[in-house]
Parts: structure tokens; C-alpha cells; sequence
């Protein structure tokens, strides 16, 4: 998931946060999305998918780091992009539907919303006082789909087309989890948000850290670069032989982890939209308007670091079988060409014995297995998930099909 700009911005600020490193990630990811615009989109079979993101930072209080994590990513863009960060950058989400049409409207020029991008970080709060006002979950789900939100009553008449909106919540693992079994819940507004879970990633010292302000002022200037150009483009596209390892990769694995399990199913209802989103913003902060095999995996990374956050902190939610298959397989790309060793993925899926392990990974054509060498014990197995091959098979099958047309 850290593959690309963004994921080397995310490196290098690292040694000055004790924030989360997917936190900060997933903070620049909707601050790009915010300030790219509503132009940019991915063309699919049903029109073009907007690259709207709205994560939420899961962590407990003190040790999530959560405004920690949020915070230096928002000095990057706030040095590169001071006029949006002063204009459309708002540190509080309302949580009634006038609240949040007022923001838009106050400035949409011509009825046209300009992009927004809403920093809560008492989440909690609006967990709890959007419950008594019913417009609000309808006008984000809106939002979330760029689609018109109107508000009308006798003293207000309010039309907002195209809005464009980025959010970044933080909230504590309990009143994430309070979300179970509302009508918000399973209707669709809180599926539209992206749950991480985030813990402090170190301890620096208080008095001795290095300062940050010179990396800030340069990383600034290259998110700045990456809006220019992402500003400039109107369609995304995906090559064919890409989209056909999304169909059979990508896809399978995001639907096997997300399907077979009504109440996690829920929660990551959007699961492949948010894919295809978030592999769009890692071609537009490559400055490609293509999309690649990398830019599926890293978000494939992403999903399924989501649903192991879906899993983990709402507490009617459990794994099931059916998506086990899926993660194991999801942990093994992971890895990236060094691969992992049995004796890792029997300490990450604790629960699943060896010879499940290795009948799944037997039925992968994707995994390749090999013997180290034993120092002493037996031999552990080294897993290895084989990109290239894949790739070139498809990209042949492509030209096979070409030159027999």
C-alpha cells in the first residue's frame, strides 16, 4: 500500500511522527482526492468513478496517534496547496443535513459544489449527534456519489450539483464499533467510510526530535506537482490487459473477503468501488492517467487492511471461513518478491491449521512454494506470489487475440 509517491512521501516523514504510518497515508490519499477535483474519474461499463475518499482513523485515545498521524500529512499539503487548505479545508463535519448543505453551498459557485474536504477529529461526536437529524446520512451518501443534494424547506432552498468531498474522521474503537445495527449502518451511509486502525508507531524524544519544517516544505512542493497534473486530466483509463487481471485477481480476492458474511458484508459494501478509486489516485500521484497492475495491488493492500479494521472492532462481525482463503493469499502478495515463510503465515492466521495453508496456496496458480534450508528444525516453506508471469500471460493472451482479429 505504500507503493508510489504518496507512499514515499509517507517514508520519509516517518522518522518525524509518532503517528501510524497508514495514517498518514490514508490522510494524504483524501487529501488528494479532495484537491484533484471532480473531473478526474475512471472509466468503467457504467460511466466514470469518481476518486472521492473519506477514511477513518480507528484508535484508542493517547496511543492511536490518530491527530498525530492526520496532522503531519496536512502540514505537506497546507505547504503545497495553502489557497485550498485556507478556502476548502474545514476542520469540523457537520452533523445535520443543513449543516453539511450550508459548507457546500457557502462555496459552490453557480450551484456547482467546489471540493471539500472536512477534518473531524471528534468523530465520536458525530457519530452520536447525527442520529437525530435523518438528512444528514442521506446527503453524504449523496456526496460520496457526487450526485445533486437538495435542501429545501419553508425558509431555505438549497441545490448543490456535483459536490466533491473528501473526509478524514478519527474516532475511538468503541464508538466505532456503537455504529452496529444502526439504520446507518446497514443503510449504506457508514459503508461508505474507510476504517484503519492506527496505533503510535514509536516514541521520539520530546525535546531532541529533528526538526520536520524542510522535508514538509519539499514534499509540499511535489503533492503540489502531483495536483497540477492530476488537475489536468478528465479520464482514467485501464488497459485491457490490466482489467483482466482485476477480474480475475484483484476482484476475486476483494469478493471473497468481503462476501459469505452478511454483517461484515455491511460494512464493505463498497469494498471494489473504493478499489478501483483508490488505484486511481495511485496513477494520478504517479502522474499517469493508465492504470497498472501496482496500482490495483496496492489497493487491494489497502482493502484488505480495511476489512481486517471492519473485523477487528465491530464486535457483531467475525471472520468466516470463506474469506480466510482470500487474506492468506492477500498477506502473500504482500510480500512482494521476498515472499513469506510458513512459520509467518501460520503466526498471522493462528487459527488455520498447516495443511489448510498449503491446500490453499496449491490452488492458487499465483503462488509459487520452496524449501529453505533447515537450521536444525524442519524446513519452513517460503511462499512467493509470481507478478511477472502473470502479467506477461495476460498481456500475451491480449496480443494472441489481436493478432487473430
Amino acid at each position: 500500500m505504500f507503493q508510489g509517491p504518496l507512499g514515499k512521501m509517507v517514508e520519509e516523514l516517518d522518522k518525524y511522527t509518532e503517528g501510524s504510518m497508514v495514517g498518514v497515508l490514508v490522510t494524504f490519499l483524501s487529501g488528494f482526492s479532495a484537491a484533484v477535483g471532480s473531473l478526474p474519474g475512471v472509466g468503467t461499463g457504467k460511466g466514470s468513478m469518481p476518486l472521492s475518499f473519506w477514511p477513518v482513523l480507528v484508535g484508542p485515545t493517547g496511543v492511536g496517534r490518530k491527530g498525530t498521524a492526520t496532522g503531519i500529512a496536512m502540514k505537506v499539503i497546507e505547504s503545497g496547496l495553502e489557497s485550498f487548505f485556507q478556502n476548502n479545508v474545514s476542520y469540523n463535519l457537520p452533523a445535520t443535513g443543513l449543516g453539511f448543505a450550508n459548507e457546500l453551498a457557502e462555496r459552490a459557485i453557480r450551484g456547482v459544489s467546489s471540493p471539500m474536504l472536512f477534518i473531524s477529529e471528534e468523530m465520536d461526536e458525530f457519530i452520536a449527534n447525527a442520529k437525530r437529524d435523518t438528512k444528514i446520512g442521506g446527503y453524504l451518501r449523496k456526496a460520496w456519489d457526487g450526485s445533486t443534494i437538495g435542501h429545501r424547506t419553508s425558509q431555505v432552498d438549497l441545490q448543490i450539483h456535483k459536490p466533491h468531498v473528501a473526509i478524514v474522521g478519527h474516532v475511538q474503537p468503541k464508538n466505532w464499533g456503537a455504529i452496529s445495527g444502526s439504520r446507518d449502518a446497514t443503510g449504506g451511509t457508514y459503508n461508505r467510510f474507510f476504517p484503519v486502525w492506527v496505533l503510535q508507531s514509536k516514541k521520539l524524544p520530546v525535546f531532541a526530535s529533528a526538526n520536520p519544517d524542510k522535508v514538509i516544505e519539499r514534499l509540499g512542493h511535489r503533492f503540489r506537482s502531483m495536483v497540477n497534473f492530476a488537475q489536468e486530466v478528465t479520464d482514467l483509463n485501464v488497459p485491457m490487459a490490466v482489467a483482466k487481471i482485476f477480474e480475475t485477481r484483484h476482484r476475486e480476492i476483494c469478493d471473497a473477503m468481503t462476501t459469505g458474511n452478511e454483517q461484515l458484508g455491511q460494512y464493505t459494501e463498497r469494498a471494489m468501488a473504493y478499489m478501483i478509486r483508490l488505484a486511481g489516485l495511485y496513477a494520478l500521484a504517479d502522474k499517469r492517467t493508465e492504470l497498472t497492475v501496482g496500482d490495483f495491488d496496492a489497493a487491494l493492500a489497502l482493502i484488505t487492511y480495511m476489512v481486517e479494521t471492519v473485523t477487528y472492532t465491530l464486535p457483531e462481525v467475525e471472520a468466516s471461513g470463506n474469506e480466510i482463503p482470500a487474506r492468506i493469499l492477500a498477506f502473500i502478495q504482500g510480500a512482494g518478491p521476498e515472499g513469506v515463510t510458513s512459520t509467518e503465515v501460520a503466526r498471522k492466521f493462528q487459527r488455520v491449521r498447516a495443511a489448510e495453508v498449503r491446500a490453499i496456496t496449491d490452488a492458487s496458480e499465483f503462488v509459487t512454494t520452496s524449501k529453505l534450508r533447515s537450521e536444525g528444525g524442519r524446513p519452513a516453506t517460503l511462499f512467493t506470489w509470481i507478478e511477472e508471469a502473470v502479467e506477461e500471460s495476460a498481456v500475451a493472451v491480449e496480443l494472441d487475440q489481436l493478432v487473430a482479429a
